[in-house]
């Protein structure tokens, strides 16, 4: 649908269609026009010339104003009025020959018989409508709707000043112009009556004009509806405009009246009530009002070529129709059954439906044609096409599955496909998945018939074995081997043992003569020193070898807490306290275990001993000690600590004695000055070098 006519289109239509000449005063879009008036329009104008404008500032006493509610629009709604009420009229055949007709449609797997051609004519209804906006302003405007004879409306292309009659009639291919309607038509010929008197032109039944018309004029009114959004639109600021210039003075005037003068109030509140009464007025005024008229209506008949024809696949005949328009040269084919969509590739479905190539399958099972309505679809298993005879649907998921892929189940009865069912794993029988359960063992899919319920954990299973002792079948999830003569048990049937927690049956378990806990008989065992058999329940293991051992013949490491066993116990020799071996360091002098709280530094050599080897009075170990006197004068390029670049350079500056216990090496070095200097080595490693006054102060004093 094209935008609707301006009023300067509808001008110069108005007297072209009355045999107007008309002349373009400027080349401007909008410019002056002169018409110069046929005698009947010159005798209802009253002149023979018009000098058209179209805008009010080219009005001139010479001029005359062509706008709504002008003179001269006004005086061409009342010649309408009297004229234009009804028309009759038959379109010309501007496209004769049927070559077109019979290359409208392909058929693609038919054969066409029985062609019939014909020539009819169609009727076309055009329907003008006026309507009128009434608010502050008046505008109107006249638009037309299109009707063929089943009611249905055709689209009308409003031609513009610039286009000619042959881009007009170029583009009827599209639509419709009113223009070209009218000036295309040509006179209905008359019909001798039988006494040889021509009659007057047959219009329509007056039913079908009534039903025609109150179709057009719901697209009329659809038409006013949309409009009225922009007409209100461009009413309200104008509406505020007013609002906000009455409140404006009124609100000064209230603001103007003294207290004094008006104690009471009354000229206030009769202001107020004058102006909420103007305000009203103004509303009331600027209320758009619609009012759609039938101005006038055409009949047009138009020449149609139509070819009646049967397609034809072999095993059935469907009528098909082609249309074509002789004055528009536009070409009806048939519509698809499918998408709506008229279609020039013609295919006949399996069901009599006609059918485009777009919307054509062909199912893979029985090769049939069916259109995308009928359908086919794909197998949920194979994702083969299938029509409604090759396949069955699946009461499960809805799919429409082949003949090969569907199957009853044997449980419910209904039709499913092999999508929705499955085998079973022991039995082999195909059902629906909702019948089946998931093996508690394997999580395999077994069915009902299969499926055992398991007394202990109430689960299903077909892998059941036997209980030993009960005799009843278990899920191999809750059967147990003994671990001490192999027999299968159940729950219920078994113990486990503290120590390994291995399930032992009745007959391998055995009361722990200490503590009267049920072990197995593997588990027993004697105590390390005193014999007495214990068990993991009332044993202690040792941390080291993990033997067992009675509470009264273990001990736990004083500074771990590790069990231990008399074997594997130490003894600090200074607390006597007991200790493990990682526990128990033994003391570089006397070589004998010691806990850490029984540890004394030596305040020269800084290694740790134990108490008893390093002296209370000078807190010096007992190496520290001998080292001044019972040292062994040495070498010292020849000892492994040479290695050492600080012990390097100090060799040649002392005389060297060496002292050692039984894992460090101590070398006290002497210079002529009297300086010493003290070196600490753990065989090869230099752990400590060591000159002060403190070293000198203990040689001086005879290192007592």
């Amino acid at each position: 649908m094209g935008e609707t006519p301006s009023l300067r289109e509808f001008a110069l239509a108005f007297f072209r269609s009355f045999g107007a000449q008309i002349q373009r005063q400027d080349r401007r879009r909008n410019g002056a026009v002169l018409v110069t008036l046929p005698p009947e329009l010159a005798e209802h104008f009253g002149k023979p010339q018009l000098h058209l404008v179209f805008q009010n500032a080219e009005v001139t006493s010479e001029t005359d104003l062509m706008a709504y509610g002008s003179r001269v629009f006004d005086r061409m709604v009342a010649y309408l009025d009297q004229r234009g009420a009804t028309l009759l009229q038959r379109l010309p055949v501007r496209f004769p020959g049927a070559d077109e007709l019979l290359r409208a449609i392909r058929p693609v797997n038919g054969a066409i018989r029985d062609l019939k051609l014909a020539q009819r004519d169609r009727i076309l209804c055009l329907f003008n409508w006026h309507i009128t906006y009434r608010a502050d302003d008046k505008k109107e405007e006249i638009f037309s709707v299109l009707l063929d004879e089943n009611g249905q409306r055709l689209p009308v292309i409003n031609k513009t000043e610039d286009e000619t009659e042959d881009e007009t009639e170029g583009a009827a291919g599209n639509g419709f112009h009113p223009q070209a309607l009218l000036a295309h038509a040509l006179p209905v010929e008359p019909v001798q009556g039988p006494d040889g008197q021509p009659l007057p032109p047959k219009l329509p039944p007056m039913t079908h004009l009534v039903r025609w018309a109150e179709t057009a004029r719901k697209y009329a009114l659809y038409h006013a509806d949309v409009r009225c959004v922009a007409h209100e639109a461009e009413i309200l600021p104008r509406l505020h405009k007013v609002l906000a210039r009455l409140t404006s003075y009124y609100e000064q005037q209230i603001e103007e009246i003294y207290d004094s003068h008006d104690p009471e109030g009354e000229k206030r509140r009769a202001l107020e009530e004058d102006l909420q009464r103007k305000i009203a007025e103004e509303v009331e005024n600027h209320r758009l009002r619609v009012q759609v008229r039938l101005f006038s209506y055409g009949v047009f008949r138009a020449p149609v070529a139509q070819a009646d024809l049967l397609l034809s696949d072999g095993r059935q005949e469907v009528p098909i129709q082609v249309v074509r328009n002789l004055y528009t040269g536009a070409i009806r084919r048939p519509r698809c059954h499918a998408c709506g969509q008229e279609t020039e590739t013609v295919v006949l479905c399996r069901n009599g439906h006609v059918s485009c190539q777009e919307c054509m399958a062909q199912c893979q099972s029985c090769q049939d044609v069916l259109c995308a309505a009928c359908g086919v679809e794909t197998c949920p298993v194979c994702q083969q096409a299938n029509c409604d005879r090759c396949g069955q649907t699946c009461w499960a998921c809805g799919e429409r599955a082949c003949t090969e892929h569907i199957s009853r189940c044997p449980v419910c009865g209904d039709d499913v496909c092999h999508a929705c069912q499955a085998e079973c794993s022991q039995c082999g029988v195909r059902q629906c998945r909702s019948h089946l359960r998931a093996d508690s063992v394997t999580d395999a899919l077994i069915c009902a018939e299969c499926a055992v319920r398991c007394p202990g954990c109430s689960q299903y299973s077909v892998h059941m074995a036997t209980c030993a002792v009960s005799g009843q079948r278990f899920c191999q999830n809750c059967i147990v081997t003994c671990a001490g003569c192999g027999k299968l048990l159940g729950p219920g049937f078994y113990q486990l043992d503290p120590l390994d927690q291995q399930p032992y049956c009745q007959e391998c378990l055995q009361a722990c003569p200490t503590c009267g806990t049920l072990v197995g008989r593997v588990h027993l065992q004697g105590c390390s020193v005193c014999g007495a058999p214990v068990c993991g329940a009332c044993g202690v293991p040792c941390g080291e070898c993990g033997e067992l051992s009675c509470p009264e013949h273990s001990a736990h490491c004083h500074e771990c807490g590790k069990p231990l066993c008399q074997e594997h116990t130490l003894t600090c020799s200074v607390g006597g306290e007991p200790l493990c071996a990682s526990c128990g360091a033994l003391c570089p002098i006397c070589g004998q275990p010691t806990c850490q709280q029984h540890m004394a530094v030596c305040h020269l050599c800084g290694q740790r001993y134990c108490q008893e080897c390093v002296h209370e009075s000078s807190q010096l170990c007992d190496t520290c000690v001998a080292l001044p006197n019972h040292g062994e004068e040495v070498a010292i390029r020849e000892e492994p600590v040479i290695q050492d670049p600080r012990v390097a350079n100090l060799a040649g500056k002392h005389r060297w004695r060496r002292h050692g216990n039984q894992r460090y090496t101590l070398y006290l070095g002497s210079n002529l000055w009297g300086s010493h200097v003290l070196v600490v080595a753990e065989g090869e490693k230099v752990l400590r070098i060591r000159r002060s006054t403190l070293l000198t102060r203990l040689l001086g004093e005879g290192w007592q």
